[in-house]
């Protein structure tokens, strides 16, 4: 399997209803059209689509309802495929149907008929850790969600010597145990290695 590109991007003034609706459609998103952007924005890609979730537990972590209150952290990883940053996609622990945030032009979702106590709501590598009690979760929780594979050397589809990084320091364990702790930062290497790269979450995440 090789990389792909996401299939949603920033599409431009002159992209119509249809075309939005068809891409829309085609990683199964539901909700409002997005806006338009003035320009296509070359953005990196996507290593894998999110997969389909059918609100089975997975590694025990079940699906429902957004938790309120109880345990909300945040961790952010970061993916780098022999020196090209890939971005981790919108909808890892979420199942479908969802619904979009129509002001945004990149997938951003708002709604959906369940959401994993792990999940992205964005591409933007920021992983949601909602429970309703303080939970211990790992990256490799994180990956059974995504649907993808994850050791030494395998991150997703991408093969070779995986170098891993967390909150600036090298880390020679297994990748699927790292913790995600609040504010945890976390970058894969597969190939070429990259120092690592500082991530600083938003205020809305403090």
């Amino acid at each position: 399997m090789s990389l792909t590109q996401s299939p949603r991007r920033r599409l431009g003034a002159l992209a119509t209803l249809a075309a939005l609706a068809a891409l829309a459609l085609s990683i199964g998103f539901c909700g409002a059209p997005m806006a338009a952007a003035d320009e296509i924005v070359d953005d990196p890609p996507v290593l894998a689509t999110a997969a389909v979730l059918d609100g089975k537990p997975v590694d025990g972590i079940p699906a429902g309802p957004m938790v309120p209150g109880g345990y909300h952290v945040h961790a952010h990883l970061t993916l780098y495929i022999d020196g090209m940053e890939q971005w981790v996609p919108a909808g890892v622990g979420v199942t479908r149907p969802v619904v979009l945030d129509p002001t945004r032009p990149d997938p951003s979702i708002t709604e959906a008929h369940s959401f994993y106590w792990l999940h992205t709501h964005d591409e933007s590598g920021v992983i949601h850790e909602e429970a309703p009690t303080p939970h211990d979760f790992t990256l490799g929780q994180f990956f059974d969600l995504w649907g993808q594979p994850l050791d030494r050397h395998e991150v997703g589809p991408a093969q070779g010597d995986v170098t891993v990084w967390v909150d600036g320091k090298s880390y020679d364990g297994d990748p699927r145990a790292v913790a995600l702790k609040d504010h945890t930062t976390v970058q894969l290497n597969v190939g070429r290695d990259v120092p690592f790269v500082p991530y600083d979450f938003p205020t809305r995440y403090n």
